[in-house]
C-alpha cells in the first residue's frame, strides 16, 4: 500500500509541477522603440515655453544600412509605420548591429535619424527564451524637420514606454 501511495503522489507531483503555466511567456515580446511627436512653442511677451503633442497627417520610416559594394546606404525595410494621423512611431532597432539607422518621412519633409545603442539579452525563462532587449547612447538626426531630439528613456524593452522625443 505504501509503494502506491507514493507512486500516485510522486506522479501527481510530476504532472502538477509539468503542467504549469510560464507567465512569463505569456507577456508581450515585442521590443520596439517608442518615438513621441512635440511640438515648442515660445511666447517672447510671456517670456513662457510651452510644449505640446504634434500630430502629423502621415509618418512613415524605412530602416537604411550601408553597402560596401555601391558605398550609399539602401534600404533593408519596406514602410514600417504609416499611421493617419499620428503622434508617435515604434520603431524596431538592429538586433545584430549598435547602430540602427532610418529614412523618417514626416507629411513631405525627410529626415535621416541614427541611433546608436547597445544590445542585450534579457533571459525570460528556459521554455520562452531571451527577448532582445536595448540600451540607446546616442540619437543623430539630419534636422530638416526634427528641431531636436531627447531620449527620456534609455532602455528599449517590451514595456511600450517613450523612449525618444522629437522636436519641431
Amino acid at each position: 500500500m505504501k509503494k502506491i501511495n507514493f507512486i500516485f503522489w510522486s506522479i501527481s507531483f510530476l504532472l502538477c509541477t509539468s503542467c504549469m503555466v510560464d507567465e512569463q511567456c505569456r507577456q508581450n515580446r515585442f521590443v520596439a522603440m517608442k518615438i513621441d511627436f512635440f511640438h515648442v512653442v515660445a511666447n517672447k511677451t510671456k517670456d513662457t515655453i510651452k510644449t505640446t503633442t504634434l500630430s502629423l497627417d502621415s509618418v512613415s520610416a524605412r530602416g537604411l544600412k550601408f553597402d560596401n559594394q555601391s558605398s550609399k546606404f539602401i534600404y533593408i525595410d519596406s514602410v514600417l509605420s504609416y499611421k493617419f494621423p499620428s503622434t508617435n512611431v515604434d520603431l524596431p532597432l538592429n538586433k545584430f548591429s549598435t547602430i540602427s539607422k532610418y529614412e523618417v518621412k514626416f507629411n513631405t519633409t525627410i529626415d535621416t535619424l541614427t541611433i546608436l545603442h547597445t544590445n542585450s539579452d534579457y533571459y525570460l525563462s528556459l521554455e520562452c527564451g531571451c527577448l532582445k532587449v536595448h540600451s540607446i547612447d546616442t540619437v543623430l538626426t539630419t534636422n530638416h524637420f526634427i528641431d531636436s531630439v531627447k531620449i527620456t528613456t534609455h532602455t528599449v524593452n517590451n514595456t511600450n514606454a517613450e523612449n525618444i522625443r522629437l522636436y519641431k
